[in-house]
């Protein structure tokens, strides 16, 4: 925590803060939120599922306008109505764990809801820290120095951690690749790579940089946008914070769909090959190449 103005500044945390333990593992505020959110997805849909009816209350017009509306996007996306019906359930469980991931982020208590324990500091980190801060700062016998008690966020936004971001890029890369090979074969799939030959190590550095485009986008645009609003609070009155709050939802519902238009893409470039991309009127009429990928997709 710093100070402009005399105004109290909150400490900023890149990586997520452990909360607890159980055992070995680590439990951090993100960890936390995450669990939440996708607790209160599954709750709201068990829901629905449980009450189904000819006539739709708000809560299954609300899901079934979800679920359509995410099916109509996936299969003009994919350009083919059966790839895009193989690839909905993954990308509509992106979409919708993203979006709410990002939007929690925003409700009251995030961020703003406090333990106080000892937190580790850098020596890079202590020069920044105020008088009163560096008061409180103690060696333990493990050899690091902490910050004793000080504030630590019960919850953080799931997709304000890195770890997070970095784990969803990994499994949407790595199931790009099974697809491929399962598509086209091992040798197919070599042929698709090195197709020119020359190019090859310039294909592989494309596939592996997927995995840092699509976890640094979300996490810098969602750790950015999360820091701007708390500094916001923080030295400005309540209404400027709002036009923040307001772009914030716009951004995050954006960074949803961004992740999930790649997800989609990529798997479609993977099942079906590079040369051969789809039109605009693809999902209209079922273009055979993509029909033909999809009958081999095993998902």
């Amino acid at each position: 925590m710093g100070t402009v103005f005399a105004i109290n500044i909150p400490r900023v945390s890149l990586p997520a803060e452990e909360l607890f333990k159980i055992g070995p593992l680590e439990i951090t505020n993100s960890n936390l939120t995450m669990a939440v959110v996708m607790a209160a997805i599954l709750i709201f849909f068990i829901l629905v599922v449980r009450k189904l009816s000819i006539i739709p209350g708000r809560r299954q017009a609300l899901a079934e306008l979800t679920v359509d509306g995410l099916l109509g996007f996936t299969i003009s996306t994919a350009g083919s109505r059966s790839l895009g019906r193989k690839i909905f359930p993954l990308a509509a469980t992106l979409f919708i764990f993203i979006l709410c991931a990002n939007y929690s982020g925003l409700l009251p208590g995030v961020g703003s809801i406090y333990i106080k324990k000892d937190v580790v500091v850098t020596p890079s980190e202590l020069s920044g820290l105020t008088a009163e801060q560096q008061k409180r700062v103690i060696k333990k016998a493990d050899g690091l120095q902490y910050l004793h008690d000080e504030q630590v966020p019960i919850f953080r936004s799931p997709n304000a951690d890195l770890n997070m971001t970095i784990g969803m890029a990994l499994i949407v890369v790595i199931l790009v690749q099974y697809l491929g090979i399962r598509s086209h074969g091992p040798g197919g799939y070599l042929k698709e790579l090195f197709t020119p030959v020359f190019l090859g190590p310039i294909h592989i550095i494309g596939e592996i940089s997927r995995i840092i485009s699509l976890s640094f986008r979300l996490f810098g645009n969602i750790f950015g946008g999360e820091v701007l609003v708390t500094m916001m609070y923080a030295l400005t009155f309540v209404v400027i914070p709002t036009v923040f709050l307001g772009l914030e939802l716009l951004f995050g519902l954006i960074q949803a769909l961004i992740f999930t238009i790649l997800t989609i893409i990529y798997i479609q470039l993977a099942v079906v090959g590079h040369g051969d991309a789809h039109d605009d009127e693809a999902a209209e009429h079922e273009d055979p190449k993509l029909a033909a990928a999809a009958d081999h997709m095993p998902l």
